[in-house]
């Protein structure tokens, strides 16, 4: 190859160099450590609402991407079905099944097949009292002439383990999920199996009806710029954004943000190409606030919802602590590698 010459009155730079004569290597290293902030603003038995900020949107959808699919969960997986007369087939009735919600609190408590296979590839024994699954039984005959709906209610739970049911099982005043109807004579018998699972392997064990995140409005309004416009223009600027986020005050006469619906804004930038259209541009700026996510969880019922965050994050913390070993594998290998050939090894 060719030899590399200095120029007169210049001087050599690495090829990263971001031309302060500080690589960017090292710039990456002098930055500040991130410390992501969680305020609660609401919550409630069916949904949290948080804010997640001082963190990069990286960060927040890799939470979201984990509530949706990595959180573990109870949910019948096998359904033996000994009778069926009933106008559903086996197969339909079996993805009714898998779909109710089962209270998941001692989900932790299980081992799932993921789990199972883990511990083989690391050389472990699974325990020959380990918890891998429960059995529910139904068993329902109609001998009346009025229709009989079957539904989680009937469901007989194992009694060795009180605490695993479908949501709102036999809770007075909380109306059952319906699994099929019987008329006279019609009869369903079956046992179903209950495992611990994830949704990445099926959407019955997520535990989410809804997770997602959006950031919130950065407003700027220059009253000084909208000075000369009339009272009509203004409150024509006003109407124009259709989730009604700005109120015209009346006693300044000015351009307000009504703090209370900005949630709702959308982005449609309807209020900003009014007021270009009155030669005001720029006299009202709307941006994303930089790294700041509110985020709406809402349940299946399976578990509570700062259940489903607090277990995400948990996920999250253990899959950042196998990658930082295996980083730290390669990396040690590497090493070594050089050491003992004199050379890098590539990858």
């Amino acid at each position: 190859g060719r030899r590399l010459r200095k120029k007169r009155g210049g001087s050599r730079r690495p090829a990263c160099d971001d031309g302060d004569g500080d690589t960017m290597a090292d710039e990456g290293k002098r930055q500040p450590k991130r410390e992501p902030k969680v305020n609660v603003i609401s919550s409630n038995v069916e949904s949290v609402v948080f804010e997640l900020r001082d963190t990069h949107l990286s960060v927040a959808n890799a939470l979201r991407r984990v509530m949706l699919s990595e959180v573990p969960t109870l949910a019948i997986d096998l359904v033996y079905v000994d009778y069926n007369n009933t106008v559903l087939n086996d197969e339909f009735i079996s993805h009714r099944l898998g779909l109710i919600p089962i209270v998941s609190k001692e989900a932790a408590a299980f081992t799932s097949w993921y789990e199972e296979e883990e511990m083989e590839r690391e050389g472990q024994e699974l325990d020959d009292d380990a918890l891998t699954e429960v059995e529910f039984t139904l068993s329902v005959f109609c001998n009346e002439d009025e229709t009989r709906d079957v539904t989680s209610n009937d469901i007989q739970i194992d009694r060795r383990h009180p605490n695993i049911t479908p949501i709102n099982y036999n809770v007075a005043d909380s109306k059952p999920i319906v699994i099929v109807k019987l008329k006279k004579g019609q009869a369903i018998k079956l046992r179903a199996t209950v495992r611990k699972g994830i949704g990445k392997d099926h959407a019955k064990w997520n535990p989410c009806a809804t997770a997602v995140f959006r950031i919130p409005p950065q407003v700027q309004i220059n009253n000084q710029e909208l000075s000369r416009l009339t009272l009509e223009q203004k409150q024509q600027l006003v109407d124009a954004c259709p989730t009604k986020v700005f109120t015209l005050n009346p006693d300044s006469k000015e351009i307000e943000v009504e703090k209370s619906q900005l949630h709702k804004y959308t982005y449609d930038d309807e209020i900003v190409r009014k007021a270009e259209s009155f030669d005001a541009a720029g006299a009202i700026v709307i941006r994303e606030k930089p790294e700041h996510f509110v985020f709406t969880v809402e349940t299946t019922g399976a578990l509570a919802p700062l259940e489903i965050v607090v277990n995400a994050l948990r996920v999250l913390k253990t899959k950042m602590a196998k990658l930082s070993r295996e980083t730290d594998k390669i990396l040690n290998a590497n090493e070594t590698a050089y050491n003992d050939q004199g050379y890098q090894m590539q990858y």
